[in-house]
């Protein structure tokens, strides 16, 4: 039995170092095989129960194949931007096809040999695609995985077929949750921006008033940049005001502490030339509705009805002047008038008195009607070097401030001023007894200066302001005279939402603390509501912005010293032409463009294993997983043990030709002993058959 078990036992290390030779000629083939894992036999000894404690009973040998998965090979330097290496754990994920679909493979390698294949994928050179996350601006979901790149927020999530947002699970490798990266998608894109951050000094020592304006670039989803001019203003000590300025091409702007509560809005006119005298644009202001005819007229003549007489504008200036000064009466007559109702008509001569700061001031009127007794009380001197102004809208009067200041009509009662007068009141408060009237001093309409656009501010705690007709407001040509006037979507018109915030001291846009860090913030997002064919940045896609967190400067403070701007940026980009792009270790892949802007597209994952050598190997110098492996887990690339992304590198094979050569003289020589065992034991057979003879 020993003579046949030792035959058997040289059978098996024949067996044993042919196996071993195999995997020395596997890894000798290819020592320059980029990603290359060398592999190794080991033995392990085949032992048979001994049953005798005089006689033994040969085993034998059996060879025991390891990949060494989880060494690491030396990085070489390349020259192409789409090699990558991996320098650490993990791998990259890859699939047979471009886009996997069910029943296409999902594999790891190590092989990042990639180069863009005729679609402008990219694919290795054994023809495996590489897969990842996509990556877009935030839209301030909180379901999206995000991804801070600098200063900026992107999410890791894509657009499907149906231009639906699709939001990635980033430990799930799946077709839905894992895309290719495609070249020919980059070039020409623009990006949306979603996120604003800002950081800057407003002095402390500043006076209160004291206005410091900030132009801000943002980009549509057209890739139109468009400037946004911020301003501060100090309204008490530690407490800052904030306006926003919609920019060209824009119809509204809201500045909102969340996505319901409106904390500042305002509304914009872009005109292109002046228009034809056949125009009529109505605006909604305190549930009052006005028109604003483009001929000549009489304002007010008609209840609600001014006119801006096109006609008679030397420029598109001229005229966007006069329609402001015509918008800024209807404000000043909704929110900062006494309204005297003279259907009654009055009796000639009448007189009225105004009271100002207890000394009342008679004025003579011989006009009949509203609207000639308003332009009686504008031509008298002392009227206006009252600081008051009167304006007419049909049988009533109205007698307002621009300034701040308190006022009020004399009561027909006690002074017997003015006869024929049906009733006076404050038309905010319905009240016909005396009242008293603050202006707060705020231009409510007014022309952005060195261009020809109108903005109006929206200071109603209650309605919106609605702006309708623009689709008449044309140029001879036929063509719309704003650039409202061009949306396809909306050409009629377009609205301002009320402001809803709380009427409290404490909401300013920010009030610090003492030592300069913010206390409380109330703007937290900008709506834009676009005239330029391009998606509104409202609702979902509202712009965050970013202004610091609480308690800490990493954002506005308010410090001594000069104002400052520390820092602004924003996640869009304009459109470009697509130039190469770069992958940094984070494997985060960022475009460039040919105009500068470079802009992060995609992420490279890291897949990471319990036990990398339990997996199992195919064609292509690829893994699959197994239950000796344990279920990948995705990481991002230097996080939580996972290996850092080097761009322009190759990992080189792990294969020391020297060691392989030495293996395999050691090999043959194991192999020439096992063989050698093979004939002994065969001489020792032939001299038991010869003791027969």
């Amino acid at each position: 039995m020993s003579l046949y078990g030792a035959l058997f036992s040289g059978v098996s290390g024949l067996s044993a170092q042919s196996s071993a030779m195999g995997a020395i000629s596997d890894n000798i083939s290819n020592v320059n095989t980029i990603g290359y894992k060398g592999s190794k036999v080991n033995f392990s000894t085949l032992v048979t129960k001994q049953v005798s404690l005089t006689n033994y009973s040969p085993g034998g040998v059996q060879s025991k194949p390891r990949t060494g998965v989880d060494v690491q090979g030396l990085l070489q330097a390349t020259n192409s931007s789409t090699d990558v290496a991996m320098s650490g754990q993990g791998f990259f994920i890859v699939n047979e096809a471009a886009n996997p679909q069910d029943g296409d493979m999902f594999a790891y390698t190590r092989a990042g040999s990639f180069k863009v294949d005729s679609e402008g994928y990219l694919q290795n050179v054994s023809g495996w695609y590489m897969q990842g996350w996509p990556l877009m601006g935030w839209d301030n979901s909180t379901q999206a995985s995000t991804v801070t790149i600098g200063n900026d927020v992107y999410m890791k999530a894509y657009k499907d077929d149906a231009g639906d947002t699709t939001y990635i699970n980033d430990n799930i490798v799946s077709a839905t949750h894992l895309q290719p990266i495609n070249m020919n998608n980059i070039g020409g894109t623009a990006a949306q921006t979603r996120n604003l951050r800002m950081g800057a000094n407003l002095p402390n020592s500043a006076d209160v008033g004291k206005i410091y304006k900030q132009p801000v670039t943002i980009y549509d989803s057209l890739g139109g940049d468009a400037t946004i001019q911020f301003s501060w203003s100090k309204v008490a000590q530690n407490r800052w005001d904030l306006e926003a300025i919609p920019p060209e091409g824009a119809k509204s702007l809201s500045l909102k502490k969340d996505s319901s509560t409106v904390y500042g809005a305002m509304g914009r006119l872009d005109f292109t030339g002046t228009p034809t005298t056949a125009g009529s644009m109505s605006m909604t202001i305190n549930a009052t509705t006005y028109t604003f005819l483009t001929n000549a007229g009489t304002d007010g003549a008609t209840a609600g009805t001014f006119h801006t007489d096109a006609s008679a504008a030397t420029s598109t200036g001229t005229f966007v002047d006069s329609l402001a000064d015509d918008i800024n009466k209807t404000f000043q007559m909704e929110y900062n008038s006494l309204q005297l109702d003279l259907s009654g008509g009055l009796t000639n001569p009448s007189t009225l008195g105004v009271l100002i700061d207890g000394a009342t001031t008679t004025f003579a009127l011989t006009a009949t009607t509203a609207d000639t007794a308003a332009a009686s009380l504008n031509s008298s001197n002392a009227f206006t070097s009252l600081g008051l102004k009167a304006v007419a809208n049909g049988t009533d009067l109205h007698i307002y401030s621009e300034d701040a200041m308190s006022f009020t009509i004399a009561t027909a009662a006690s002074t017997n001023q003015f006869a024929a007068v049906a009733s006076w009141s404050d038309p905010s408060t319905g009240t016909s007894s005396v009242v008293t009237k603050t202006t707060d001093g705020i231009t409510y309409c007014e022309r952005v200066a060195g261009t020809d656009s109108l903005i109006f501010r929206q200071r109603d705690s209650s309605d919106d302001i609605t702006v309708a007709g623009l689709d008449t407001f044309d140029l001879a040509n036929g063509n719309p005279s704003t650039l409202q006037g061009q949306d396809p979507a909306a050409t009629d018109g377009f609205t301002v939402g009320a402001i809803n915030i709380s009427g409290s001291v404490n909401e300013d846009a920010i009030e610090f603390n003492g030592d300069g860090t913010p206390k409380q913030i109330n703007v937290a997002y900008m709506d834009i509501d676009w005239a330029n064919g391009s998606n509104d940045m409202s609702g979902s896609d509202s712009v965050g912005v970013f202004l610091g967190n609480l308690d800490i400067r990493d954002g506005m403070t308010q410090l001594d010293g000069d104002y400052q701007l520390a820092y602004w940026s924003q996640n869009g980009a304009k459109f470009g032409n697509f130039a190469g792009v770069s992958i940094g270790s984070d494997g985060v892949v960022t475009a460039l463009f040919d105009n500068g802007v470079t802009r992060p597209v995609f992420q490279v994952p890291v897949a990471t294993f319990v036990n990398p050598n339990g997996m199992q190997s195919l064609s292509g110098n690829v893994f699959i997983a197994t239950d000796y492996s344990g279920e990948p887990t995705l990481r991002t690339a230097g996080s939580a043990g996972a290996g850092q992304v080097n761009a322009s590198s190759l990992e080189a094979s792990t294969v020391d030709i020297g060691e392989e050569f030495t293996n395999m003289i050691v090999t043959q020589r194991a192999y020439s002993a096992a063989a050698k065992i093979i004939t002994t034991a065969d001489q020792m057979l032939d001299e038991l058959v010869n003791i027969k003879r």
